[in-house]
């Protein structure tokens, strides 16, 4: 990796033109449907009229034989029911890809106007609460809003299978190492013009996710013992039962030809029966476990068909990037489609296995699989062939699926690019060059709406420093810290980030922020903060090992638990514990005094932001924040301003 790596853009923007888009092909969504709906109640109507006529006419066909022109016209008005069935059944189909494309717009204008009633669906919120991080990374998470309701994950995702949530929200919560990024970035400005493209992924997706099985326990069971493996009775018994069947069926046949050779009908009639009998027995009493293996392996004949044309969408990936080496989506496409192990191919031939499975699925198939199942145990066969294609892919079936969830992980994030061009991407720096310094220009916090958001300029660090930011109740130094910490988490997925500049080395994030005591454990709020330093402490310890990377410390008025006297020597102390181990961070009070020890000017940079007080024409007073931030410490307070205003 060179020493300076960025790909760049110019003021921050908004995405209006975006939302315009997006909100004309709503209009158009609605139009087309409401045109298809009236045909599909005309079609109705038809299917409604035709089946009555033909159960009144042929009825009047059966029973009175002096209108003999009444069956034929039953059976043209039966014939014209199953055509109109026929053709309504393409109607029905586009009513459910433009519901389906209608859900994928909405959710697009829902994140740009950051309507996250909307955006955080009860599944989607219940997938993203069983996602399992480490306790830092979890209270990263927590602190700076990357998972949870109106979070950034709801910001940029477009997820719907349980990979691509699952990866995105690694991404997010993961360390920011410019050697994963640098890659991402370049496959999200790849597929950030592809709209249509984009929109019909996301589409499938939706699909596939509302159809399909869990793809954790398809792995599992893909990379899993075999069940039959440790039965094969139950195979060779499935050839014998199938060849008794054949002899008996024969037996029984010759009987009836008036074969003299035959032999006793009854007896290969009773043979047919017991066969019958003893292998639906097993069925319900041995084959469970084969039944569950079935759900899991294909839940139906569908999801197969629908995960397989979801791996095909990467056809239209590019398979090497400008320089010649495998790009990021070159490797994902090499995964989902190249070679006789490739996940295209694997679906194709599990759906191959799924044709003979789903026969016991369906009510139209049953009376065909009854007869299989009874003399020649069709689901072991059927079991058979999965577990041969269990040998055959078992052990790539884990990649396919991390493949797909960095594949929709980059669409997702390429929306975002598309939507707001005028972000930039960060410029990642190494140590050689300056790289122990997080330096933003224009920097916002993207979880705020467009019209709401006020940006500034920042600089974090170098190595052993800190910024200090002060200032009073409400004026914005909290939203400053989750400005810097969301934006290195965006920077982290290879996405664009709310600034016009931004630079920054490799790091990880450690953070207290939301702190809170835990009664039932008998920890105290103080003691609660003490641990969460503790904590990020540790984190700096282990980096400081490292010199690929360095930590980013986000405090955000700590120790608030204890006296003012101890409460300033002790943030002193944690912050000199910091700084020793060549961590940079940011740290928020509006304690003016700890803003004036001599020990932490030494290592500070210092800024503020203040509140305007004016006299309405009332007679009260009007605090205002302008939420840009200027040097030097803050110079008013306003708690008990405030106090006053709402009347105590």
């Amino acid at each position: 990796m060179t020493d300076s790596t960025a790909i760049s853009g110019t003021n921050v923007g908004n995405g209006d033109d975006a939302l315009d888009r997006y909100r004309t092909q709503l209009q158009q969504i609605e139009a087309a449907r409401s045109l298809l709906k009236i045909r599909d109640r005309k079609f109705g109507t038809a299917r409604v009229v035709l089946f009555l006529l033909a159960i009144v006419f042929l009825f009047l066909g059966t029973h009175f034989g002096g209108m003999p022109s009444a069956w034929p016209i039953g059976w043209i008005a039966l014939a014209g029911f199953l055509t109109t069935v026929i053709l309504n059944e393409p109607v029905r189909d586009q009513l459910e890809s433009l519901r389906r494309e209608r859900s994928v717009v909405r959710r697009l204008i829902a994140r740009i106007e950051r309507d996250w009633q909307r955006l955080a669906t009860a599944t989607l919120s219940r997938q993203l609460s069983e996602i399992e991080l480490p306790t830092a990374q979890h209270d990263v998470a927590t602190d700076l809003d990357l998972l949870g309701k109106a979070s950034l994950f709801h910001l940029v995702s477009m997820t719907a299978t349980t990979p691509g949530i699952r990866t995105l929200a690694s991404w997010l919560t993961g360390p920011a190492i410019a050697a994963e990024a640098i890659p991402r970035t370049r496959a999200i400005e790849t597929l950030a013009p592809l709209r249509e493209e984009r929109i019909r992924f996301y589409m499938l997706s939706r699909k596939v996710a509302e159809s399909s099985g869990d793809p954790d326990r398809f792995a599992s069971w893909a990379g899993g013992e075999r069940w039959l493996e440790s039965r094969r009775w139950l195979s060779i018994w499935a050839n014998v039962s199938a060849i008794l069947a054949g002899v008996f069926f024969v037996g029984v046949l010759a009987s009836v030809l008036g074969i003299s050779a035959a032999g006793n009908p009854k007896l290969h009639l009773a043979g047919l029966i017991g066969l019958g009998f003893i292998n639906l027995l097993m069925t319900s009493i041995m084959l469970g476990p084969a039944h569950s293996i079935f759900s899991i392996a294909m839940a139906s004949r569908s999801a197969v068909a629908d995960y397989a044309e979801l791996f095909d969408a990467a056809h239209e990936l590019p398979v090497d990037d400008a320089n010649g080496e495998m790009s990021k989506l070159g490797q994902i496409r090499d995964t989902l489609l190249t070679g006789e192990r490739s996940a295209a191919e694997g679906m194709r031939s599990l759906q191959k296995v799924a044709s003979a499975g789903s026969l016991r699925q369906s009510a139209a198939t049953f009376l065909v699989y009854l007869p299989l199942q009874a003399f020649a145990l069709w689901d072991v066969r059927v079991l058979h062939r999965l577990e041969q294609w269990q040998q055959q892919y078992g052990d790539v079936v884990s990649n396919w699926f991390e493949a797909l969830g960095q594949f929709e992980s980059l669409v997702s994030l390429a929306a975002l690019r598309d939507e707001y061009p005028q972000w930039t991407f960060p410029q990642w720096k190494t140590t050689s060059d300056g790289g122990g310094t997080l330096a933003a220009v224009s920097i916002g916090h993207p979880l705020l709406n467009d019209t709401d958001r006020v940006t500034n300029d920042v600089s974090v660090g170098p190595s052993g420093t800190l910024l200090l930011v002060t200032g009073s109740n409400m004026s914005g130094k909290s939203t400053m810290l989750r400005s810097i910490g969301l934006n290195v988490a965006l920077a982290a997925t290879g996405a664009p980030v709310c600034a016009s500049e931004f630079a920054l080395p490799s790091m990880e994030l450690a953070t207290s922020i939301r702190v809170s005591d835990n009664l039932s454990e008998g920890v105290s709020f103080y003691m609660a903060e003490l641990h969460r330093l503790k904590q990020v402490v540790d984190h700096a310890r282990r980096l400081a090992q490292q010199d690929d990377r360095v930590l980013l410390f986000l405090l955000d008025e700590i120790l608030q638990g204890t006296n003012s006297r101890e409460r300033q020597i002790a943030v002193v102390q944690v912050l000199r514990h910091l700084i020793n181990l060549q961590s940079i961070g940011a740290i928020s009070t509006h304690d003016l005094e700890l803003a004036d020890e001599p020990d932490l000017h030494s290592m500070a940079h210092t800024v503020h932001f203040r509140e305007t007080i004016t006299k309405g024409d009332d007679g009260h007073d009007t605090m205002t924040f302008d939420y840009k931030m200027r040097e030097g410490v803050s110079p008013t307070t306003n708690a008990l301003r405030l106090l006053e205003m709402v009347g105590l």
